[in-house]
């Protein structure tokens, strides 16, 4: 039964990666790179999928195709890549590849030349022509294949991490509110993905040291692979909507070799506050530095390097340190006695009431409700 649970999961799974990346490419996009990189990372684990189920249904063998059995193996080796480069692609609008990129398809490389060999002498008829080398290669090649397959894996979710919250710190120079453009989502997926490549892994190792775990093995691929059917649909979906919503940002700052003196900045920093304390522009809510950058009539990047020098903030907690201000005000405000949290949240520019309590007992030490309560009595 679990068997056959398996199998039809397999079929469903391999059939809709198929079909997305068809319809992501057929989509008319200006962001062809990342539709490139995802449809890539979809047939490759298409691939991987149909490869499995070939030999597991006993249509072909590694006694059939032997070369075919082993070096195939290799498409395991571009997943990580190239799901890391597709996060790249989604985070940072002017992604490009450069050319020492092509080190990301090392690993590949090495496993198609040491497989080759590994078929050639599993297949010599005269083992005495082998040296003890060749000898334990071919005993213990597999072994290696998923201790190397499992050491790239956690190099780049470390990596795909490590990706995301550089994005997200850039995130806050240029965004007031970060809630819908933030990757929080991608994290989550991230750890989908690990249980799905260590199930795989550890599924691969049990069979290997041919311990007998009856249908434990069994439970384990349907485990695995109704993991990834989740995870896969859940990445085109959460990503085709974060293009709709987003395009990314700039990788590299344009203020980095900015030439502004401190007359300069001193000058724009007295225009900011004037303007922050007059027309009070914190108050919209998706308000972006490029919005504060046009009022002041200065470059994004210049009132970027502004806020940073002079207050020591990034644009998000400059924004919000002006909204957290003007809720102590309403909430010191004996008028507004009345009013809900909620509603005065929206009234200071928040849209997300998690953010706004984040902020608020970061600036006060205090939660909303303690700090009202403090000055309502």
């Amino acid at each position: 039964m679990i068997g056959f649970l398996t199998d039809t999961v397999l079929t469903i799974t391999g059939f809709l990666l198929i079909l997305m990346a068809i319809v992501i490419l057929k989509q008319q996009t200006t962001h062809r790179l990342n539709a490139i990189l995802l449809s890539a990372f979809l047939l490759s684990k298409a691939f991987l999928i149909t490869r499995w189920f070939l030999f597991r249904m006993g249509i072909s063998s590694y006694e059939k195709l032997p070369y075919g059995y082993v070096m195939s193996a290799s498409v395991f080796f571009l997943l990580a890549p190239l799901l890391y480069f597709y996060i790249k692609s989604l985070c940072y609008s002017d992604f490009k590849f450069k050319s020492r990129d092509i080190l990301h398809l090392l690993p590949l490389l090495i496993f198609l030349i040491i497989s080759f060999f590994a078929v050639q002498f599993d297949l010599t008829e005269n083992t005495n022509d082998l040296s003890d080398i060749q000898i334990k290669l071919t005993a213990n090649f597999w072994k290696f294949f998923w201790a190397m397959n499992l050491f790239q894996i956690i190099s780049y979710i470390i990596a795909m991490l490590l990706t995301v919250r550089f994005y997200q710190r850039k995130l806050k120079n240029l965004f007031s509110s970060v809630e819908k453009v933030n990757l929080n989502w991608f994290i989550t997926l991230l750890t989908l993905i690990f249980l799905h490549w260590i199930f795989v892994s550890f599924r691969s190792i049990l069979s290997l040291l041919e311990i007998n775990t009856g249908s434990f093995i069994e439970i384990l691929d349907l485990f695995s692979i109704s993991i990834f059917l989740g995870f896969t649909t859940y990445l085109v979906v959460k990503g085709l909507t974060q293009l709709k919503v987003f395009t990314g940002i700039a990788e590299k700052p344009k203020y980095a070799n900015s030439k502004l003196s401190k007359k300069s900045i001193s000058n724009y920093s007295e225009q900011l506050v004037k303007l922050m304390k007059t027309d009070k522009p914190y108050l919209t809510p998706s308000i972006t530095i490029e919005d504060l950058s046009k009022q002041l009539e200065i470059s994004p990047w210049n009132l970027s390097q502004v806020i940073n020098f002079t207050f020591n903030k990034n644009f998000f907690n400059f924004i919000n340190h002006y909204r957290i201000s003007e809720a102590k005000m309403l909430f010191k405000d004996p008028s507004n006695s009345n009013k809900t949290i909620l509603e005065m949240i929206y009234e200071v520019g928040f849209n997300s009431k998690s953010t706004f309590n984040y902020v608020f007992k970061k600036e006060t030490g205090m939660t909303p409700t303690e700090f009202r309560k403090t000055k309502t009595h």
